[in-house]
């Protein structure tokens, strides 16, 4: 399935971890849409998730719902993530608040998208975290707020310093292309059009403070 001319993404099998088959039955039409060619599986709780995970470790991506029966909060994304360590993993929560969504980013999935997100934000949100952005799709703030990988933050550090693309570069042992192409995508997650919007916007929020 994969490389498939309406699957250009290397996801082909689906988890859905949702207890509530109103807004699981509606996801799962959402991603058959998106990618047509994507086998679907469900998963009521977190027991049921788990054991999915294990006989179908080819499972490419997760849908999480954190309020399922058989963990309380962080512990079941915890546990997912222990058991598929390089699994993609989207939470979708009823949870909509900046300092839940901080906690859950910092378990290392990939995404928050709330449950109270449209349909075309939903699907920009899926597309953004194949194409390896972490993406937070949360009506709490008043624009779409797109965190920032480990490599990213780095790289914005750098820019904040004042460093060229070469300089990034040899501090983090890529090539010049690449470090360019990370400076650009920093860039383009803070929504910033050059590097100096970019920096100003990451002190106004904060992002630079674990790294100074």
């Amino acid at each position: 399935m994969i490389g498939e001319n309406n699957n250009p993404y290397s996801v082909d099998k689906i988890l859905i971890a949702e207890d509530h088959d109103l807004y699981g039955d509606g996801l799962a039409l959402v991603l058959q849409e998106f990618i047509p060619s994507a086998q679907i599986y469900r998963a009521r709780d977190f027991q049921s998730s788990l054991n999915m995970l294990n006989k179908n470790p080819d499972i490419n991506l997760v849908m999480l719902d954190m309020k399922m029966p058989g963990a309380t909060g962080l512990e079941g994304i915890k546990a997912v993530k222990l058991a598929s360590p390089t699994l993609i993993i989207i939470v979708i929560s009823s949870l909509d608040f900046d300092t839940n969504i901080r906690n859950i980013i910092d378990l290392g999935v990939n995404g928050f998208i709330a449950k109270s997100t449209t349909k075309k934000a939903l699907i920009a949100g899926i597309k953004r975290v194949l194409e390896g952005d972490i993406v937070i799709e949360s009506e709490s703030t008043s624009d779409h707020c797109y965190a920032l990988s480990e490599r990213q933050l780095q790289t914005l550090s750098y820019m904040a310093q004042g460093k060229t693309n070469k300089e990034i570069a040899r501090a983090l042992n890529i090539s010049p292309h690449t470090a360019k192409e990370y400076v650009s995508k920093v860039i383009q997650c803070l929504g910033a059009e050059n590097r100096t919007q970019a920096v100003q916007t990451a002190e106004r929020t904060g992002l630079l403070l674990n790294f100074q």
